[in-house]
């Protein structure tokens, strides 16, 4: 069931918001495939791991029938990256 506030995206907007997530899903890979860890890279994986977090949430991109498994595996390789691992 989905929210009724939730707003209505068009299945262009929808394109443009996965084609969002795996520029995320990328510049994370990029980032650890670098090993440089100082204050801007953080910042930078920081707001890409939150990125996919808020943007997985959303219902239209839960209902649009593409795996999001990639995404948020990305995230979660981008979180043990901030947390040290």
């Amino acid at each position: 069931m989905t929210n009724p506030e939730s707003p209505t995206f068009s299945p262009e907007a929808t394109a443009e918001h996965l084609r969002g997530l795996q520029d995320s899903v990328n510049l994370i890979d990029s980032l650890i495939a670098a090993g440089v860890k100082d204050a801007d890279t953080t910042d930078t994986m920081d707001r890409n791991v939150r990125h996919i977090g808020i943007m997985c949430a959303m219902d239209h991109l839960k209902n649009c029938g593409e795996d999001l498994t990639p995404f948020t595996d990305a995230a979660h390789r981008g979180a043990a990256w901030l947390a040290g691992a």
